[in-house]
């Protein structure tokens, strides 16, 4: 693993000592959650037998693993991250599944120099909504694909699309009051909820046959009461909660409020929850 500056200092803090560090510990719950999602990620891909594959934002490396057994010993996977929590255990876990053909790197995809016109598919998971500069990033990732290159991330929708979010979050905020105020787009979860914005950064970053547009989405949830622990530390409500820093009692609060409202999701068939989702698909082509 490599490591280089970026322009987002904000979000490689965050990753590096908040929000890396929390995944990193609840690395188990939150891949089995988003398993579905990682599903109609590569069902979109369709990565192949011997091709090069740029990941962005791969995390822990639950994507990156199974990017590795798609292409095979043949092909190649460099994962990127800004997250050398993340990554470490990325690479403890790929190490174990002996997936040599995948390498990692701390590095900002907005930025950094990736070898030109080298990969046939470039894809994240919830990994590109934040780039200080998307047009400059997509641009970056463009020309580090081959001409005719493939485009697939999956973004999240809109919170209102999301109940699993948005329930938590009007308790946080009922309790502790709302945000600090944000410039509109601001880089984070949601800033890829709107497919027509998407649609002009990807169109003004060399990308054509751009095709947005939010699917439907089951998570494997666990149970209310860990919900509602990982509402307070992820998501919306996690980041108002860790803005806020609400003290030992209210905390409890919030999560009891929280396991009340998960409680009425439906239940899956090993006792966890069905969480409905709405994620944002989108892929493209380099020019």
């Amino acid at each position: 693993m490599d490591e280089t500056p970026t322009p987002n200092e904000a979000q490689w803090r965050n990753w590096n000592e908040i929000s890396g560090p929390k995944w990193v510990r609840a690395a188990a719950v939150m891949e089995g959650r988003l398993a579905p999602v990682n599903d109609l990620l590569l069902s979109e891909a369709a990565p192949r037998p011997g091709e090069q594959v740029l990941e962005i934002g791969c995390g822990t490396g639950a994507t990156t693993l199974r990017l590795a057994a798609a292409v095979g010993a043949t092909g190649g996977v460099l994962g990127v991250d800004i997250s050398a929590p993340m990554l470490a255990l990325a690479e403890k876990r790929l190490a174990e599944a002996g997936a040599a053909q995948a390498k990692l790197l701390v590095a900002d995809a907005q930025i950094h120099p990736f070898p030109a016109a080298t990969f046939a598919l470039a894809l994240s998971r919830f990994g590109v909504m934040f780039f200080a500069d998307p047009i400059a990033a997509f641009r970056n990732i463009a020309a580090a694909l081959a001409p005719g290159g493939r485009l697939v991330f999956a973004a999240w929708a809109g919170i209102e699309a999301n109940p699993h979010w948005e329930i938590p979050y009007a308790i946080a905020r009922r309790h502790l009051g709302p945000p600090k105020p944000r410039p509109p787009r601001s880089p984070g979860p949601l800033a890829f909820s709107d497919a027509d914005y998407v649609r002009d950064i990807l169109a003004a970053a060399d990308f054509e046959a751009i095709t947005v547009a939010p699917v439907a989405v089951t998570l494997a949830g666990r149970g209310a009461a860990e919900e509602a622990e990982l509402a307070t530390l992820f998501g919306p409500s996690g980041a108002l909660v860790e803005e806020k820093r609400p003290d030992d009692a209210l905390r409890a609060t919030l999560r009891d409020e929280m396991a009340a409202a998960f409680a009425r999701f439906p239940t899956l068939p090993d006792g966890g929850l069905a969480l409905p989702a709405t994620v944002m698909m989108a892929s493209a082509r380099r020019r």
